[in-house]
């Protein structure tokens, strides 16, 4: 799994052959058969060995003395945003069309399943009730922030490249500013000791 995400982060998807991966491991192609229907089912499995280590990411962030609740949670956002130079997998458009129309519908709804529960989980480490913010919305917001910065300049060409970072900081900004907002208007429950 480590490798096959080392190779989305260093090549991406589309550029990552079965048999590149395969050699990388140390197994055949009929053996990489017999524990994967396909690239694509591999996919989703890598995605989710990923999911543990982010939230563990998520939760030294939270924990961090020196770092405020915003600051952390943009660092979040942030490095997950620039994926590649933190080792972290984010498929572009044309990566994730690829997977999606290679998933049978069973293996996508469990896919887009395990992705809620992912997102459930770090809106909690983030200290954001269940029930405050739709998990999909806020999957959707960092998604697409991930995506399109991914995207340019190669797919997005009419984009403007030398400003993807400020937007990046913009983007990340808006959603932690909407977060703080629904964080400090959701009444604390009282713990009992």
């Amino acid at each position: 799994m480590a490798t096959v995400l080392q190779c989305i982060v260093d090549r991406g998807l589309i550029h990552s052959s079965i048999e590149t991966l395969c050699q990388k491991v140390g197994i055949s192609k009929t053996f990489f058969y017999s524990l994967f229907a396909s690239k694509e089912e591999l996919v989703c499995q890598a995605l989710r060995y990923q999911q543990p280590r982010l939230l563990n990411y998520a939760r030294q962030l939270m924990k961090d003395p020196s770092l405020s609740w915003r600051a952390g949670v943009e660092t979040f956002l942030k490095n997950c945003c620039y994926g590649a130079k933190n080792g972290v997998a984010v498929l572009s458009i044309e990566e994730e069309q690829q997977v999606y129309h290679c998933l049978s519908e069973a293996n996508f709804q469990a896919f887009r399943r395990d992705q809620i529960v992912f997102y459930v989980k770090l809106l909690s480490i983030f200290g954001l009730p269940v029930d405050s913010i739709d998990p999909r919305l806020f999957g959707n917001l960092a998604l697409a922030m991930m995506m399109v910065h991914k995207a340019i300049p190669d797919t997005m060409p009419f984009l403007f490249p030398e400003v993807a970072e400020d937007m990046v900081d913009f983007q990340v900004k808006a959603l932690v500013d909407e977060m703080q907002r629904i964080k400090e208007n959701t009444p604390r429950v009282e713990q009992d000791d």
